[in-house]
């Protein structure tokens, strides 16, 4: 993480706006990048598809399953991935790294190929549609595996640039060949610039980490996954949780578009207001964690393990406590604004987007919805940085739990109208049961410091002290 920070910080050195325009944007990128290209290149596909052939329902349908069910699947490796990784840096064990990503990806690619297949063989939209579904959907799955590591690894200018680029080919390849030959390719097109970026990360991660050495033994240790096992709950059960209200509301109430596949275009319209929040909101995370709370939290486990007297490290941790108050105040002065805005002009962004007047309501709160999701992030990420996994799992378990029970109640019972209150309650419920979690390690910090086998500042102060 200190690559990033020791960037923003010189981005910022001299305190002008276009100074900090510059760290702003650069920590959208780094925290959003991926998100933003997929979104641009989606939209501008999904408005082509519309004005050419009227099926924008079945592309936008077809892309957001990808999207969805992909990350659901990925998200229970990710993390773990990500940490066996990050042991294997902290090891200089650089070689290691293939290896992991190799029986990373051979581990997922059934279950994503069963998946896809089980969710696209029904359309009736004939074989090749539901092959380059299923090529679409196994390489995003992968591509977010690709995304943690080189994200793990730093290289944040692999990353934005293949993105970049493979929209780019996704949204011309699309409109070009789709407005003369239908439905197909403009989902191939779309396709092809997946295809792009999964061959151009692929070949970054073996490059980057090629290395002589033998390597003996298997490159994932089987200890360190059972170490890791609560990070690969929290990626499966924060991933699910995300979506699961989303499919919910898609198979109640929803329309059916071919085969197994549903959609709810004014549910998944209100996700945009998640999606318009949480960029910036990430992106001042980023900025606020990586030049004053990662800085805090080196130098108080820094003074732990240089052995400073007791006044040093509660002094330490008292910056580093008053650094996350302060990172909070920072967002919360982002996102604040952001959501009153939705709010206040809820009635026109509804008839812009072509909502039904009835749910300006359900968007006023799920606007405030996604405002506590982005404190829910902030918590979970703390907790992780603390290594407080069990901590995590337990709050990403609950959030899914609250939204699967609560919206599918809602829906049976209730219908349309109960559409964001269900998401409000969860999110809370999550967000709470972070808070408190966060707020009990907090408290306990130097007990449980001083009562692991390892500090879990050691890495950085190792590596760059």
């Amino acid at each position: 993480m200190a690559g990033i920070g020791f960037k923003l910080q010189n981005l910022l050195k001299d305190d002008s706006f276009v100074s900090r325009i510059k760290a702003y944007s650069y920590a959208a990128v780094i925290s959003s990048g991926p998100w933003i290209y997929s979104l641009l290149s989606f939209l501008a596909v999904s408005f082509f598809v519309t004005s050419e052939t009227g099926l924008n329902r079945l592309f936008q349908v077809s892309v957001i399953y990808v999207f969805a069910f992909s990350q659901i699947i990925s998200g229970a490796f990710q993390l773990g991935a990500t940490r066996i990784i990050a042991d294997y840096i902290y090891e200089s064990k650089f070689e290691m790294i293939p290896g992991v990503y190799l029986s990373v990806i051979t581990l997922l690619t059934p279950p994503l190929a069963v998946t896809a297949v089980v969710l696209f063989s029904g359309a009736k939209m004939g074989f090749i549609y539901s092959l380059i579904c299923v090529i679409l959907f196994v390489l995003t799955g992968l591509i977010w595996i690709q995304l943690i590591i080189l994200t793990a690894c730093r290289d944040f200018k692999t990353i934005t640039s293949r993105f970049a680029i493979g929209f780019i080919i996704s949204a011309a390849v699309s409109i070009i060949f789709g407005s003369r030959f239908g439905l197909i390719f403009y989902l191939g097109g779309f396709t092809g610039g997946i295809v792009y970026i999964f061959l151009a990360m692929h070949k970054q991660i073996l490059t980057e980490f090629r290395s002589k050495k033998y390597i003996s033994g298997p490159a994932i240790d089987i200890n360190k996954i059972k170490k890791y096992l609560p990070l690969i709950g929290v990626g499966f059960f924060f991933n699910a949780g995300v979506w699961i209200d989303k499919i919910i509301f898609w198979y109640i109430g929803g329309n059916h578009i071919t085969g197994i596949l549903y959609e709810n275009s004014v549910y998944d319209r209100m996700n945009l207001i998640l999606i318009a929040i949480l960029i910036p909101v990430m992106a001042v995370f980023t900025v606020s964690v990586e030049t004053n709370f990662y800085v805090k939290f080196r130098n108080f486990y820094k003074s732990i393990v240089e052995k400073k007297n007791l006044d040093s490290i509660n002094l330490n941790l008292s910056l580093m406590k008053l650094s996350i108050l302060k990172g909070a105040s920072s967002i919360l002065k982002t996102a604040l604004p952001l959501a009153f805005v939705i709010i206040v002009f809820s009635r026109q962004i509804l008839a812009a987007l072509k909502m039904p007047p009835e749910y300006q309501l359900n968007w006023c709160v799920f606007s405030c919805a996604a405002l506590i999701h982005a404190f829910f992030m902030l918590a979970l990420i703390l907790l992780m940085y603390f290594d407080f996994s069990n901590y995590t799992l337990k709050a990403a378990g609950l959030f899914f739990a609250a939204n699967l029970v609560v919206n599918l109640a809602g829906a049976v019972f209730i219908g349309p109208q109960f559409m964001g209150y269900g998401y409000l309650i969860a999110v809370l419920t999550g967000f709470s049961a972070a808070i408190y979690y966060l707020n009990d390690a907090l408290d306990n910090l130097l007990y449980h410091t001083f009562s692991r086998e390892r500090v879990p500042g050691e890495i950085i102060i190792k590596n760059r002290g």
